[in-house]
């Protein structure tokens, strides 16, 4: 859904190198050249660039909102090698960002990537991550998404293989108010594909998903009986839309567009999560523009 491909090429190609590589060079593309930049709405509709970097090195985020209104980025690390998934705290509606040092106990794969998170009834946390083997060559073997549960949305132990399906890379999980969905990105099928869950702990394929062409991330409700979800144009990278929907599988494009990528560069992965104000904060990633 989020990186596809090209990202997939070319961590497996710095997989390759020895156990103590260095960060990627300056010439190289990849994660460890992504940040995690943010946006501000009035009304949901119309994202202004807040023009602050919040995250270096940063790549594929989630964002939630806490009960005390805090807020979390979880995301890809890539500051050191090899990247595993991190998370970051905000107390100030996301201005700035305090790194925490998220880790998973019994990690599954090499390393845990394109991490989606979820808030459950009972105060606990539920990360979903691609448990990524080493050397994975992101092609039509069985990739494996994993959970991983925690008390504080910090310290994890992992559950283990909640989904498989081939190529499988970037989930997004949420409820609908019925059932868990998870809308995740096959390499194999060059498409996102649906799973529905009825625990969060074992997800069974449904298809393809209604919305192509768009990087989807996790939907929530409107207030109305219905589903948001802002997902951004995979053939450009440079635009982000929003959909509505009453089951979280068939969708309806809402009018316009809800944020432009500044020049040069590309954005992806838009999470929008709301401020103690009524306004709205977008935390996307940002690249660099190499088409």
């Amino acid at each position: 859904m989020h990186e596809q491909a090209r990202r997939i090429a070319m961590a497996t190609l710095m997989v390759a190198s020895s156990a103590g590589a260095q960060a990627p060079s300056p010439g190289d593309g990849g994660p460890f050249h992504h940040q995690v930049l943010s946006a501000t709405s009035a009304d949901g509709e119309t994202f202004v660039h807040d023009g602050r970097v919040l995250l270096e090195h940063a790549s594929v985020p989630a964002a939630i909102r806490l009960a005390d209104g805090r807020i979390r980025v979880y995301y890809v690390d890539a500051s050191t090698w090899p990247e595993n998934v991190n998370c970051a705290e905000s107390r100030d509606e996301g201005l700035t960002f305090t790194v925490l040092g998220c880790t998973i106990e019994g990690r599954g794969g090499a390393k845990a990537v394109d991490p989606a998170i979820v808030a459950l009834p009972d105060g606990r946390f539920r990360l979903y991550y691609y448990a990524s083997a080493e050397g994975d060559p992101g092609t039509a073997t069985m990739h494996a998404i994993h959970a991983a549960i925690s008390g504080d949305g910090v310290s994890f132990v992992d559950e283990g293989t909640v989904f498989q399906h081939p190529g499988l890379v970037d989930p997004d999980v949420f409820w609908t108010g019925r059932e868990w969905l998870m809308y995740v990105f096959s390499l194999t099928d060059r498409a996102t594909v649906v799973a529905t869950s009825r625990d969060g702990l074992d997800f069974q394929y449904v298809g393809p998903a209604s919305l192509q062409s768009w990087g989807t991330t996790a939907a929530f409700p409107t207030g109305d009986g219905r589903l948001r979800m802002y997902a951004f144009e995979q053939k450009t990278q440079r635009s982000v839309g929003s959909f509505v929907s009453w089951d979280g599988l068939a969708w309806e494009q809402e009018p316009g567009t809800r944020l432009e990528a500044e020049a040069g560069y590309q954005l992806t992965d838009p999470f929008v999560v709301p401020l103690a104000d009524g306004r709205q904060r977008m935390f996307y990633k940002r690249s660099r523009d190499t088409r």
